[in-house]
């Protein structure tokens, strides 16, 4: 392990403040990296040098003329996981510092475990988040045992069935999602890793507007429990509502990846609630959530859809469009109902796709068409 220049100075500060003592460290080539003199920094210390080469338990220097760069006083190895990392050193005479020996050794490497561990637990949380944003949107035909295996070695369980909680805010008063959504996105985050404590099964994926939370459970209504939960441990301002989309089915290994697409387009739906902080994606049906939209959203919807074409043709459309997919999408049935030949139908229908780009007949398109439909009779 290296010592950080940041590390070094929080060592310094702790142990300066302790001990009311000019204070140094060193790193492995005898360099001072930290000092209470700061015009001390940077500069070579040969006392410290000596101590790394000659692996010496403390080396006391009487004069500041014994070694280069060196002041008189006491100067001992930082050891970490069994090699020397460093040197810290306390400037002053013998008989004024050496009660302090002890403590200063012992404050250093306990001071330097806490560091390391921190290092660690942030390193550790970087590396759950690559797993995770891998685990969502890596291009695999198969994934292979050893991402599995990876995943085990930083704490994370892929095979493990989650389902998939979306969370973001909204500022009741304006609509929309608050400005201080970074911090609220904090907060939740936050309570999430304290709700789940050690387990750490729980997968967070963060990103600018919103925080996926893909939670393990038996079935759905233990799923929704831990969501009704982790909502309970979020105190919010006034004003502030927590929203939420849900999809409970449960997915394991790269399936989590629809659960979190459902989630996503379940939480657009309770952005536009009024009354509901959570909504369940097996909810939503076009006549739940149709209402919920505003209408100037719907219009602008309807406008897209049917881009370059008159209100009125559009009413024109809807209505074939209507009976088509009633008909599911039958050209017979769909001719006959409007009384018109099938070859005119069809010509109707390539007409409408070469001035939209959606052709009415792909499967791909026909739900976009028929939200358009439900949007237009809304109005």
């Amino acid at each position: 392990m290296r010592i950080t220049q940041d590390v070094a100075k929080t060592i310094v500060n702790e142990i300066s403040n302790t001990i009311n003592k000019n204070v140094n460290l060193m790193d492995e080539t005898g360099r001072i990296i930290a000092s209470t003199a700061s015009d001390r920094v940077g500069t070579f210390h040969r006392g410290a040098q000596k101590i790394v080469e000659e692996k010496l338990d403390c080396l006391t220097i009487y004069t500041d003329q014994e070694y280069s760069g060196s002041r008189m006083g006491i100067n001992m190895p930082i050891y970490f996981q069994g090699g020397i990392v460093g040197v810290i050193g306390i400037t002053g005479e013998w008989d004024q510092i050496s009660q302090y020996v002890q403590l200063i050794r012992k404050a250093t490497e306990i001071l330097l475990m806490e560091s390391y561990l921190k290092n660690r637990e942030l390193h550790d949380e970087a590396s759950r988040r690559e797993y995770v944003y891998k685990l969502l949107f890596e291009e695999f035909d198969r994934i292979p045992e050893q991402f599995y295996q990876y995943g085990f070695s930083i704490g994370i369980d892929a095979v493990l069935a989650r389902a998939c909680l979306t969370v973001s805010f909204k500022d009741g008063s304006r609509g929309e999602r608050p400005k201080q959504i970074y911090e609220y996105l904090d907060m939740a985050e936050k309570k999430v890793h304290e709700y789940q404590a050690g387990a750490k099964q729980i997968l967070v994926y963060r990103e600018l507007t919103q925080l996926s939370i893909f939670i393990p459970g038996k079935d759905s209504e233990e799923v929704k429990r831990t969501a009704e939960d982790i909502r309970k441990r979020i105190t919010l301002p006034e004003g502030i509502e927590i929203k939420a989309g849900l999809d409970e089915s449960l997915y394991s290994g790269a399936d989590i990846r629809s659960g979190y697409t459902k989630a996503c387009k379940s939480l657009l739906v309770a952005m536009a609630s009024n009354d509901r902080w959570l909504v369940c994606y097996n909810q939503l049906t076009l006549g739940l959530f149709v209402d919920e939209v505003s209408r100037a959203t719907r219009e602008e919807y309807v406008k897209r859809i049917f881009a370059f074409i008159s209100d009125e043709e559009i009413a024109k459309w809807v209505s074939l469009l209507e009976v088509f997919y009633r008909c599911e999408g039958s050209i017979t049935e769909t001719a006959s109902e409007l009384f018109i030949h099938k070859n005119t139908l069809q010509y109707q229908l390539k007409k409408l796709a070469s001035i939209t780009g959606y052709d009415p007949r792909s499967l791909s398109c026909a739900g976009l068409y028929q939200t358009a439909i439900k949007f237009f009779y809304s109005f």
